[in-house]
Parts: C-alpha cells; structure tokens; sequence
C-alpha cells in the first residue's frame, strides 16, 4: 500500500542514522545475541556492532541474518555487512534482495551491494544507449523512469562500471584494455489492471547488449513485474505514477538479473 510503503521508509531511515549506545561491544556476546536473542531490538544492537568488526564469523553471521524474521534486523545486517566493506559478501546480498519484498530492506540491500560493487574489479564497460517506450501509455515520463532506475541497477551489476552519459564507451573500452558494451532499453507493455480491491500496473522491458565499437548484438534480456496497491489507496495521479515506477522498476530488475551471465558470454568469457 502505498501510504504504508512511506511511513516504512521513514522508520528506517531513523534506524539507520543513530546507533544505539548499548551496543554490545563483546564480539562473541554479540554473535551469540545476534543468533539467539528473541528481542529483535537486540538483534539489531548485535548486527550494528558485528559491522564495526573484522571477525570473519561476523560476517558469516550478518549473512544468515539477511533471512532474519524480523525486518528491522535484516536492515541492520545488510547496513552492517556495508560498513565492513568485503566483497565477499556481494553474493548474499544479491540472494537476499532476489527474495526480499520489504521496501525498506530491499533500499538497504541495494545500497551495501553498491558501496560494495565500487571495490570488486571493473570486467566490462557499459553505457545506456537508446531508450524508447513502446508501450500503450503514451507518457513521455515512462521514458525517464526507464532511464533513471536503469541506471539505478545497472550500476549494481557486478563488475560493471556504468558510463556517464555521453561517453564514447567503445573510445574508453579501447583505451582501458576492457570490454565496452551499449545496453538499450524498452518498456514494451505498461497496463493497469484491477481485480477484487486491489489496483495494479504489469511491466515489460526488454534490454539489447551491443558489443562497441562494431555495434554488434551480442544479447537480450527481458523481466516483467507487477506493483500493486489497495484500489481505495489510489485517489491521483500521484500514486498511479508511484505504480507506474514500481512496476518498471521491478521488470529492470528481473531483466538485469541475467546480466552477469550476458555479458560474460558477449565478451566470451563464458565456460570454455
């Protein structure tokens, strides 16, 4: 719904900004509350002070509690699992956020895996090329939901670094030694649906992997996603663009999902 999804993104910001001063400072009490406790506020306590340390069973630790029943905690350990800084832990978070449904975690895990992708090593160059909306919602907004949430997780694949806009990506491909991809996009269906009370938005995208310099197709992907909100919670334009958003946002995502493996294989750097 979508006034609830507003007031869950304020209670965690609230969380995140200010640590509890009674975080326990021993690392094995803090594991040990972290697997065991059953009050989640001290769960949390533990997750924040396990991503102060080094301790590998930390991190062994913070991982398992991404499937924390408790959604307050599941932020903490992917915060956590941010501040400690290790590479390592990219393929849990990703795990997670595949699962995930809270908005609020989902925002968590999509910033630790980012402050985490800055360090793992750069395998390909992309750049978004063009765009277009061939959808029946003739909105030239649909176009810049495209482009920015693109961009938003793209960015996120691993062991790519995304080109500013305007960048001759095949120019710096050549110049750095790596691999220079164009990526294009469409939202190729974008339709409201209602059923009982609830009121919805389906999304399809599809993205075209251009090898650069020669422009040759290498790939496609494609997702889809619904969003969807209590019929009664939708009374302007305001909420079905919100709609609109989380339904292209969500087929961006499971389209890059596939991403890695595309473009391993358009580089042919798939198995041999």
């Amino acid at each position: 719904m979508l006034r609830h999804r507003l007031i869950v993104i304020a209670c965690v910001a609230s969380l995140l900004g200010s640590a509890s001063s009674s975080i326990a400072q021993d690392e094995a009490l803090a594991l040990k509350d972290l697997a065991t406790d059953t009050d989640a506020r001290v769960r949390v306590a533990a997750a924040l002070a396990l991503g102060k340390t080094k301790n590998p069973a930390g991190r062994a630790a913070l991982e398992s509690a991404l499937k924390d029943g408790n959604a307050s905690v599941r932020v903490a350990a992917a915060a956590a699992l941010g501040t400690r800084g290790e590479t390592s832990s990219l393929p849990a978070l990703r795990a997670a956020l595949q699962k995930e449904e809270v908005v609020n975690v989902r925002s968590q895990l999509d910033a630790a895996i980012l402050r985490l992708s800055s360090k793992a090593p750069v395998r390909f160059l992309v750049s978004l090329g063009k765009l277009d909306n061939r959808s029946s919602v003739k909105d030239g907004r649909v176009i810049n939901v495209l482009r920015e949430e693109t961009r938003a997780k793209a960015a996120l694949i691993p062991g790519v670094e995304l080109l500013a806009e305007g960048v001759d990506a095949a120019e710096v491909g050549q110049a750095r030694k790596l691999p220079a991809f164009t990526l294009d996009g469409a939202v190729t269906h974008l339709a409201k649906g209602q059923a009982g009370g609830d009121f919805s938005y389906a999304a399809q995208v599809e993205f075209l992997i251009r090898k650069q310099p020669e422009q040759a197709l290498k790939g496609s992907l494609a997702g889809s996603a619904r969003a969807l909100a209590e019929a009664r919670s939708v009374r302007g334009p305001a909420q079905i663009d919100q709609l609109q958003r989380d339904a292209v946002s969500g087929a961006i995502e499971s389209a890059l999902r596939g991403a890695t493996t595309a473009l391993e294989s358009a580089a042919g750097l798939g198995k041999r």
